[in-house]
């Protein structure tokens, strides 16, 4: 199949982009208002909508054959009430969620997908990614991750107690904590910008969209369009389709 030829036709009066939202534990500072607001968005979302969770909506989520995160409760709760009222939901795994099961689509009525998402939608064909393989070089983190997510070591890891994975898992995200907020993200999204056209456009598409970089990010130019989606840790910001127009918008009580 043609690359162009691999977008998925749909049809949504209003397209929503997020990512990176990195849902945690109720009691760390900020979690209830990043909840809220998001809980809020997702009430607005209107019924011929679609939206496209790309990545890192949750700081760690492991789902095992019987088993889901209590901690996320009010999060699934929201998107199946979008989902059970007309919203097309599409889901994409970042470096931290991308160990999905079956209860998305089962249980949610979301559609997963792997490494990219591609629709066209509203005469622009869009190209989603959620951003961790962006970068260039980097090769420690490619090689780490080519080996996470591959099935063996998935599969040993669910022989684990969740308890224990979970426990695991926040450390290392305790670790990490320093790349999800700082001023070093700026200059990556830039330097993404200033190469985005020579990269991110060669399956046809007019629009790239991707998150992973939490520093917000829309580039116009000669009718291709590239965002980066900034997150919901500092600012609040999300891509919104309508009428064929892309914007970047920030979250508004």
């Amino acid at each position: 199949m043609d690359a162009t030829d691999a977008y998925l036709p749909i049809s949504a009066g209003q397209v929503f982009f997020i990512a990176d939202t990195h849902f945690r534990n109720r009691d760390l500072p900020g979690e209830t208002e990043r909840r809220n607001r998001f809980l809020v968005l997702m009430g607005r979302i209107p019924s011929n909508a679609a939206v496209l969770l790309l990545g890192d909506i949750f700081d760690f989520y492991f789902e095992y054959r019987s088993t889901v995160p209590k901690r996320y409760f009010d999060i699934f709760h929201a998107l199946h009430q979008c989902s059970r009222r007309g919203v097309q939901l599409h889901f994409l795994g970042g470096n931290h969620d991308c160990w999905t099961r079956d209860f998305f689509p089962n249980e949610l009525g979301i559609t997963v997908h792997q490494e990219k998402i591609r629709i066209a939608c509203q005469g622009r064909k869009i190209l989603c990614a959620h951003g961790d393989l962006a970068m260039k070089g980097d090769v420690g983190y490619k090689v780490l991750r080519a080996f996470l997510r591959n099935r063996v070591v998935v599969a040993a890891a669910r022989v684990l107690h969740p308890e224990l994975l979970g426990a695991i898992a926040s450390s290392v995200s305790k670790q990490s904590k320093s790349f999800r907020t700082g001023p070093h993200h700026e200059p990556i999204a830039r330097k993404l910008g200033a190469t985005a056209h020579k990269r991110f456009f060669s399956e046809g598409n007019d629009v790239f969209v991707m998150g992973h970089v939490h520093h917000p990010l829309h580039i116009n130019e000669d009718g291709k369009e590239f965002l980066i989606l900034g997150g919901w840790i500092e600012h609040y910001t999300y891509g919104k389709l309508v009428n064929g127009r892309l914007e970047l918008e920030a979250f508004k009580e």
